[in-house]
């Protein structure tokens, strides 16, 4: 009779068994990532089976209204699971590598010089970008926002759990962490009116003016007419004008939803925005216009596009 061989183990298991943790605590976070990556692959399995057939109700033979109500009962069950699972991985491993991180920024504190850990900070947050509103927060529903920046956006903020009260400590670490993160966020506006009340919701805005610290804002303009937009956004920027000189400015011009899209028409109502952005670059701001999914253009004296444009429509 042959003898059944075993096979061989995967490397990563090889190295890292599962009953090799002395710590009860390590084996009980490394098994609920386990499972949570197991909820994610059942995840996309249901998503990949429900994207290709048509729904249940009232349309297989072979279910009853019962089992149909038990199959979607279970999908708004798996539903609610699966959104709470990134926020819980969140704080499994923001509760696991606590200790860790709190000894790595009081290194930093110890052994660099304010220049540098604001460096270090601020490269942290790299990339964060922050829909401002009064009573919605989250922005993850939001059509006309990009995929990649929908990741920076959510229930969270990558790495805010830095900035929450207790985690950090060090006050003096804490307060620089929350500056950088004001300092390197890309803040979205939609109505510049809500800018400060917005700013401070946050629980680490408590004792400091965001304001003052902000450094790139992206203003999305209503989709109106050129002469109606133009007016439209120099309300706007006034109200931005309490941002510190220096603040980068992005106008981006949405189109009408209800039309084809045509760049042209986007580069058009665009380009009359220049006049204002002028007016905001005299000063200090600097000025980019976006239309929308379109190329950028910088708004200043000297800019052939801007120049040009001004030649022709004085």
């Amino acid at each position: 009779m042959a003898q059944l061989t075993r096979p061989n183990p995967d490397p990563f298991y090889e190295g890292n068994p599962s009953d090799s943790y002395d710590d009860p605590q390590e084996e009980e976070y490394h098994d609920y990532l386990r499972d949570a990556s197991a909820w994610l692959e059942d995840y996309r399995g249901r998503a990949e089976f429900l994207a290709y057939s048509p729904k249940l109700t009232g349309k297989f033979k072979f279910a009853t209204g019962t089992e149909c109500d038990t199959f979607s009962a279970a999908d708004r069950s798996l539903s609610n699971i699966l959104a709470r699972l990134p926020a819980e991985v969140d704080e499994r491993i923001m509760i696991q590598e606590g200790p860790c991180c709190r000894a790595f920024f009081q290194k930093i504190r110890d052994r660099l010089p304010k220049e540098l850990r604001e460096m270090v900070f601020e490269n942290i947050f790299q990339g964060t970008h922050v829909l401002l509103e009064a009573n919605k927060p989250e922005a993850e529903n939001s059509d006309d926002i990009p995929d990649c920046v929908k990741q920076d956006m959510g229930r969270h903020y990558p790495y805010s759990y830095l900035l929450k009260p207790g985690y950090i400590h060090d006050h003096e670490v804490r307060t620089e962490l929350i500056e950088a993160w004001f300092r390197t966020s890309y803040f979205i506006v939609t109505d510049a009116a809500l800018i400060r009340p917005s700013l401070e919701r946050y629980p680490w805005s408590a004792g400091i003016d965001p304001v003052e610290l902000i450094r790139r804002v992206q203003l999305k303009t209503k989709p109106l007419e050129a002469p109606l937009m133009r007016e439209a956004v120099s309300k706007e920027l006034e109200l931005l004008e309490c941002l510190k000189p220096g603040t980068t400015i992005i106008i981006i011009v949405k189109r009408f939803p209800e039309r084809s899209h045509d760049p042209n028409e986007d580069l058009y109502r665009a380009e009359s925005l220049y006049p204002v952005a002028l007016r905001m670059r005299g000063m200090g701001y600097k000025m980019i216009v976006r239309p929308y999914m379109n190329d950028q253009r910088v708004v200043e004296r000297g800019n052939r596009w801007v120049e040009a444009w001004l030649r022709a429509n004085e």
